[in-house]
Order: C-alpha cells, then sequence, then structure tokens
C-alpha cells in the first residue's frame, strides 16, 4: 500500500517531467519565426541575388537553423539553396539574411529546425517579382577632352625661275643643236667687214699691178 508521502513524490515526478517535456515545445513554436513574403533584389555581393530575411522572437534563446528550399513547380520541395544559423535568439527579434540565387517569378519554402521542430515550413513562402534583379549603373567617366586639331603644315615652295627652253633639233633649221661659243651679233658684222676690205686690197693690189705691167711695155 502506497504511503501518502509516496504518492506526493510520484505526483511530483511526473509533474516535473511533464514540464520538462513540455518546456521546450512551448519555447520552440513556430509562431515565434517570421519571414518576408516578398524577396528583395540584392546585389551587395556584385551578383543578383534574392534576399529572404527571417526574424526569431524566441524567448528561450533556444538556437535554430533555418534552411531556405527552392519551391518546385509541383508544389514539392526542391534543394536547399540557402542556409543560416541563428545563435542566441531573443523576444525582441532577431533578423537573419539569407541570400539565395535570383530566379524571376519563384517561391522558397523556409523551415525551421530548433528544440522540437525539424524542418517544419513557416506558413509564408517568400516569392521573388516576376522581373529582372539588375546591378546597379555605374556612373560613366567623365569625357576625355578632345585632341585640338592641328592646323596643317603650310607648304611653303619656292619660286622657280623661267628658263629659256633649249632648241630642239627641229627649231635649228639645219635640224643640229648649235653649242653656244659664247659669240654673239657683233662678230659675225666684224668679220663680215675684214673680209670685205680684204677683197677690195686684193682688187686695188690687182689693178695696180695691171697698170705697171702695161706701162713697162
Amino acid at each position: 500500500m502506497i504511503s501518502k508521502r509516496g504518492l506526493f513524490a510520484a505526483t511530483a515526478a511526473g509533474a516535473g517531467a511533464l514540464l520538462l517535456t513540455a518546456g521546450p515545445a512551448a519555447a520552440c513554436s513556430i509562431g515565434d519565426f517570421s519571414a518576408n513574403a516578398v524577396a528583395a533584389c540584392d546585389t551587395s555581393t556584385g551578383t543578383p541575388m534574392a534576399a529572404i530575411t527571417v526574424t526569431d522572437k524566441d524567448p528561450s534563446s533556444t538556437p535554430a537553423d533555418i534552411s531556405v528550399v527552392l519551391r518546385m513547380a509541383s508544389g514539392m520541395a526542391g534543394p536547399a539553396v540557402g542556409s543560416v544559423h541563428i545563435a542566441h535568439p531573443t523576444a525582441a527579434g532577431v533578423t537573419k539574411k539569407v541570400l539565395v540565387e535570383w530566379k524571376p517569378g519563384y517561391q522558397w519554402y523556409v523551415q525551421v529546425t530548433a528544440g522540437n521542430l525539424h524542418q517544419q515550413n513557416l506558413e509564408v513562402l517568400p516569392a521573388s517579382p516576376d522581373t529582372a534583379c539588375l546591378l546597379p549603373v555605374k556612373p560613366s567617366q567623365a569625357p576625355s577632352p578632345t585632341a585640338q586639331p592641328t592646323k596643317a603644315a603650310q607648304v611653303t615652295t619656292a619660286p622657280t625661275t623661267s628658263r629659256p627652253a633649249t632648241p630642239s633639233p627641229a627649231d635649228s633649221p639645219t635640224g643640229t643643236v648649235l653649242a653656244s661659243t659664247g659669240g654673239n651679233g657683233d662678230s659675225t658684222t666684224i668679220a663680215a667687214l675684214a673680209s670685205a676690205f680684204l677683197l677690195v686690197g686684193a682688187g686695188g693690189l690687182f689693178v695696180l699691178r695691171r697698170r705697171a705691167d702695161t706701162g713697162r711695155h
């Protein structure tokens, strides 16, 4: 027969065990976790990424592992594409961001593993807009000043002096080119006068000689 003291001890032990079992379940409620409904375009890494933000408001500070899983067209969970660990959640909330490859118009499951929760999906499925995630355009560099056109160098040509053309064989009456001897028209005139005087002198000597021969006879 169980005494009152034994019954009381058994009841206290059972209640303590029940509290220990129920404690983690109450502390790690899936309702302590939330995620953004729209995945934001994030280019902080230099690559277009989808930013999925998860907040943990677990007051017991139970560590949690968050996984982001691609939702397939069939609705089934696909491969895990990102994850984050929340080491010390607080009742005020600890927010972590998971970056996954940007896919326009896609949805992702957010799964929580913490305490007695094992890969439990959040009700919210973050989705990306059906648009491209573009990198910001870098400001274009200021155009460099264009080089001033150089003036064309002025070409100065030396004046040419006209020279008398050398007569061709066709220009000469005899068909030959006469070399210049340095003489001019005056030399020709003097030669002609000398020849005339020579003829006159020879003629006079001939006449005088004829007269002398006639006087002898």
